[in-house]
C-alpha cells in the first residue's frame, strides 16, 4: 500500500477512505489479504481506528475477518457495484420523492441555487464540481430522509467520493442538466418523477464506474 502523503485526521473515516481508495485504484483486488500494520504505518494510526474502520467495512460488504487468518477483500466485481449504486440511487429516490411532497421553500430555494452554482462552475475544476454535486445529494438526503433513510444511506458515505472520482467522466453539461432535473421535479411537486431522475443518476454513475474499473482490469474477472 502506499504512504498517504497528507491525513487530516486520525479517525475510522479516514482509514475507511483509505483502504476504498486502494481498492478502487486497484492496489487492493479481490481476495487479498490487508495488513492492518501496514495500514497504522501508512496512515500514522493507531489499531483502534483501524480495527473500527474494519468493522464498518465487513459490515458494508468490502472486507470480511477470517478467524486466525486475517482481514480479506470481498469479490469486487461489476455486479456488486451496480447493486450498491441501484440502493443508493431507490434511497436517495425516497428521499426526493418526499422533499417534492413537502414543498419547503427553503431546502428548494438552496438546492437551486446549488445547481446554479454549478452550472457555472468550471468544468476543469473537477473538485468544486464534486464538492458541489456531494453537497446536493446530502442536502436531498438530509431535508428529505427520515432518521432510518439517512442511517442507511450514511453507510455509503465513505465509498460514494471515492466511486464517483472514478467514474467522473461525464461531461459538465450532462451533470448539470442531471440534477437540474430532479430539482425541477420537486419544485413541480412530482415526487416520482424526481425519484425517476435520481434513480436514474445513481444508475448511470454506475455504469461509468463499472466500464472505468474495467479499462484499468480493477474488477473480479476483468
Amino acid at each position: 500500500m502506499q504512504q498517504r502523503r497528507l491525513v487530516r485526521t486520525k479517525t475510522r473515516a479516514v482509514v475507511v477512505d483509505y483502504v476504498l481508495e486502494e481498492l478502487f485504484e486497484g492496489r487492493l483486488k479481490s481476495g487479498d489479504r490487508i495488513d492492518l500494520d501496514e495500514v497504522c504505518e501508512a496512515l500514522g494510526v493507531s489499531r483502534l481506528p483501524v480495527r473500527e474502520a474494519i468493522v464498518m467495512l465487513e459490515r458494508d460488504g468490502i472486507v470480511s475477518t477470517k478467524y486466525h487468518r486475517g482481514v480479506y477483500v470481498e469479490p469486487f466485481d461489476a455486479e456488486s457495484i451496480m447493486d450498491d449504486f441501484e440502493i443508493m440511487g431507490v434511497l436517495s429516490g425516497i428521499a426526493v420523492r418526499r422533499l417534492a411532497e413537502k414543498q419547503d421553500t427553503e431546502t428548494i430555494a438552496a438546492l437551486q441555487g446549488l445547481v446554479e452554482e454549478l452550472r457555472s462552475a468550471d468544468p476543469e475544476d473537477r473538485d468544486r464540481v464534486f464538492e458541489l454535486v456531494q453537497q446536493i445529494i446530502t442536502l436531498e438526503q438530509r431535508a428529505g430522509g427520515s432518521r432510518r433513510l439517512r442511517a442507511e444511506l450514511r453507510s455509503y458515505h465513505g465509498y460514494l467520493p471515492q466511486a464517483f472520482r472514478v467514474g467522473a467522466g461525464r461531461s459538465h453539461a450532462r451533470t448539470v442538466e442531471a440534477h437540474d432535473l430532479v430539482v425541477r421535479a420537486i419544485v413541480a411537486g412530482d415526487g416520482e418523477e424526481a425519484a425517476r431522475h435520481r434513480l436514474e443518476d445513481f444508475r448511470d454513475a454506475g455504469r461509468r464506474v463499472v466500464a472505468e474499473l474495467e479499462r484499468r482490469g480493477v474488477l473480479s474477472g476483468a
